[in-house]
């Protein structure tokens, strides 16, 4: 059976101030590297974003968007797919958010304001998937971490940018503790990141291709990295 390698986790030098690889490269690497598909998650206002918080929301979201489109750009060009989403920091915790649109964020700047649980329904009420990103990265064991069930559609059990294996595997007994839909994805920045993500039986087409497979349980596998 032919499977689909997509990357559910990268960033770009345009969003995302951590990183170093554009948007238009990380497109050319990943077709390099055999994958079919990127998702660009680039670190939102609240988190480690590369854009000025001096400028004005639509100035903002404009420049944020800009490592995504120029993904798509040469994703076209060059038969790759390119989906949007971004990655969220709330009280010490990151989320990557799917399903939403550059227009959806002009709209939406409230969304900087929100707690958790309010944060949540507003995604889901436009039509978005949460998933709880790299958990136990800063924490090493089940206590340190407070529960939010609840308040994610799936948990990124496998995360390229966890420094040792312990952090995904706590990460893997949150979600079976929960009984959560699971994921996995590289957290690119640069070119010398450890490249990751999902195999899946189908193409995915659209973003919400993506969030079907992971809310059915469709993914064939998490492509493992091996950490210490």
């Amino acid at each position: 059976m032919k499977l689909y390698k997509y990357d559910t986790h990268v960033h770009t030098r345009e969003g995302s101030a951590c990183a170093d690889f554009s948007g238009r490269d990380q497109a050319r690497l990943y077709k390099k590297l055999g994958y079919d598909g990127i998702i660009i998650t680039d670190h939102f206002y609240n988190g480690n974003t590369a854009v000025s918080r001096k400028l004005s929301w639509e100035q903002w979201v404009n420049g944020f968007v800009k490592g995504y489109e120029e993904a798509l750009k040469e994703g076209n060009e060059i038969g790759l797919s390119v989906f949007f989403g971004w990655e969220e920091s709330i009280k010490g915790m990151d989320f990557l958010i799917y399903g939403l649109g550059k227009e959806w964020l002009l709209e939406n700047r409230n969304i900087l304001y929100m707690d958790l649980q309010t944060h949540y329904q507003k995604i889901k009420e436009s039509g978005g998937f949460i998933v709880h990103a790299h958990p136990y990265r800063n924490r090493r064991l089940l206590a340190d971490l407070k529960p939010v069930p609840e308040l994610a559609d799936a948990i990124e059990v496998m995360n390229g940018g966890n420094k040792e294996a312990l952090f995904n595997h706590l990460a893997e007994d949150y979600a079976l503790k929960w009984d959560k839909p699971v994921t996995g994805g590289s957290d690119a920045h640069h070119k010398r990141d450890r490249h990751g993500g999902i195999l899946v039986s189908a193409p995915l087409l659209t973003i919400q291709d993506y969030m079907a497979v992971v809310e059915e349980r469709k993914i064939e596998e998490i492509i493992p990295f091996v950490l210490k």
